[in-house]
């Protein structure tokens, strides 16, 4: 007769013990390294959008509107679609990767459209906290991704005192502030 050799219930155990230790090891990681990724990628959206702003005065004497007839709602997009067309300044408006989500925040979405906020600082509210400072440094526009917290922190902290608006990765990925640009 045969002896078949199998596994014991223990080893089995011990072995799903060291998969889930692993796990939860990795994936922690993994989605820390999702969150830094979409943060480097919108600092190169933001540069490449800085870069067509500032093609765009060259060929314009100008920056693109922040609003119009043809844009009575302040639609972002409309600001932004300036770069494309007629001339293509930049190929597409990109998206922010941390931008609202149409179904958890409709209101915030019908004005962002999921893109960046492009601003010129003439039109950017003087009781705004990173106005002043802006205007200091002889910035005309301003650019703005929603960072990793999803808040846009620039209208929400201005004047209340609270913590910086710019987002700075060495504070973590899970830390307040927008992805901002000032220009030129």
């Amino acid at each position: 007769m045969r002896k078949t050799r199998g596994f014991t219930l223990i080893e089995l155990l011990i072995v799903v013990a060291i998969i889930a230790i692993l796990a939860a090891i990795a994936v922690p990681n993994f989605l820390e390294a999702q969150v830094r990724s979409k943060v480097s990628r919108c600092f190169a959206d933001v540069r490449n959008m800085a870069t067509a702003l500032e093609a765009y005065r060259i060929d314009n004497v100008g920056y693109p509107p922040s609003g119009g007839p043809d844009n009575p709602s302040g639609d972002n997009l409309w600001r932004m679609n300036h770069l494309t067309t007629p001339v293509a300044y930049i190929t597409s408006i990109p998206l922010d990767p941390f931008a609202y989500d149409k179904q958890t925040d409709p209101v915030t979405y019908r004005w962002h459209m999921g893109s960046y906020v492009y601003e010129q600082l003439v039109n950017w509210g003087t009781w705004n906290r990173t106005y002043a400072e802006a205007k200091s440094r002889g910035a005309v526009w301003f650019l703005t991704g929603v960072g990793p917290n999803r808040i846009h922190d620039a209208y929400y902290n201005s004047g209340t005192g609270e913590s910086e608006t710019t987002y700075d990765s060495t504070n973590g990925t899970r830390s307040r502030g927008d992805i901002e640009r000032f220009g030129p």
